[in-house]
């Protein structure tokens, strides 16, 4: 493919800010390696997209602006003025990875790098894609949700079932959401009201799961649809803490990352054909990285899958591929690549669409 202008988005609203500006400076050199025109477009944390200049500005200072104050509505024309050929999307968390921004960049008719806007919206949300995960076969935690109307009108008596048979620690989390932000780990089941009630603060519907004892490991997926997706060899995370929380993911620096991670070759094609399985499940294409909890006995569940993983120089997403076999500027490359091809292949639909409506059209003339 020949070399394209790639509008680099990046920054935005989420707690996320400062890892997607890190981020888009790795993005932005894998792009230009692969021969790539790019086109900083940076998010700013009130919503608000700015010029190229200060865009550049933000990725070689790695440190975010201050917001203008301008509506985000009017600063929009800094993205339509780009004229950019394709959109690499690297904002993570809400507003950027939950599908709102892959729902704006389809109304504007630009391709863009990963999920689209439905399988975004779903995969953010851990309620929705554990019901997927589920019913595809794929083993989630154990887990009971809570409302906020529920909770309302019932505190935990609709959950009490499932509280009383689990044993400790139990996660409380919010069912969307980033970062581990909300997550409590409840050792003492009289704190559990407590745990709820904060990751009410940060969602309206809230997890509680199951505590296990288990390896936190990952898998890098990339393709075009499930059945030509590719999987990453394993990573793994090794928390610096009780896990790997808030904390332990921006505030400090005592988490280890593991690659490849030490896990035998039979669990490694099982976590890997559960990974493609669990794009598969939320209608994912382009790129994930699927987090999976692999016990001490073999057995293993999915945790999560995140659809704009982090790309920073030490981010498990392209360290993954790079161990595998697909370099940085390859990897984004391709990721252009898969981005373009699902555009001419959604025009394709558009275009039997049309004619079937105008051929209706005449046959009931």
């Amino acid at each position: 493919m020949a070399g394209m202008r790639v509008g680099v988005v990046f920054g935005g609203r989420s707690v996320e800010h400062l890892v997607s500006v890190r981020s888009a400076r790795t993005v932005c050199d894998g792009l230009r390696a692969a021969g790539h025109e790019v086109v900083g477009l940076y998010v700013d944390e009130s919503g608000c997209f700015r010029d190229g200049p200060a865009s550049q500005g933000v990725i070689e200072a790695q440190r975010a602006l201050a917001p203008t104050g301008e509506p985000p509505t009017r600063a929009l024309r800094h993205l339509l003025e780009a004229a950019v050929d394709v959109v690499f999307p690297i904002v993570h968390g809400t507003y950027g990875e939950d599908g709102t921004l892959q729902g704006l960049l389809e109304m504007l008719d630009l391709p863009y790098v990963g999920c689209a806007t439905a399988a975004s919206a779903v995969a953010m949300d851990k309620l929705l894609s554990k019901r997927l995960f589920a019913q595809a076969g794929i083993p989630v935690v154990p887990y009971a949700a809570v409302t906020r109307g529920e909770h309302a009108r019932h505190g935990l008596g609709g959950v009490q079932a499932f509280v009383d048979a689990e044993a400790l620690p139990l996660f409380v989390k919010p069912a969307v959401g980033g970062s581990s932000v909300g997550c409590v780990k409840v050792k003492n089941k009289a704190a559990l009201a407590d745990a709820v009630a904060f990751a009410l603060r940060f969602d309206d519907v809230v997890l509680i799961e199951r505590g296990v004892v288990a390896r936190e490991v990952e898998i890098a997926v990339l393709g075009a649809d499930a059945a030509t997706m590719q999987a990453s060899v394993p990573g793994e995370i090794v928390p610096g803490g009780d896990f790997y929380d808030y904390a332990d993911k921006y505030l400090k620096d005592d988490a280890k990352l593991l690659a490849p991670a030490p896990v035998d070759a039979a669990t490694t094609t099982a976590l890997q054909q559960a990974a493609i399985a669990a794009m598969g499940a939320v209608g994912g294409a382009g790129l994930a990285r699927v987090d999976f909890f692999l016990l001490t006995d073999g057995r293993w569940f999915l945790n999560e899958i995140n659809t704009l993983p982090g790309f920073t120089s030490v981010s498990m997403y392209p360290r993954l591929w790079g161990l595998s076999g697909v370099p940085l500027p390859q990897l984004c490359d391709r990721l252009v690549q898969l981005a373009v091809e699902r555009k001419r292949h959604r025009a394709r639909i558009d275009d039997a669409l049309r004619a079937f409506v105008a051929g209706a059209a005449v046959g009931t003339a």
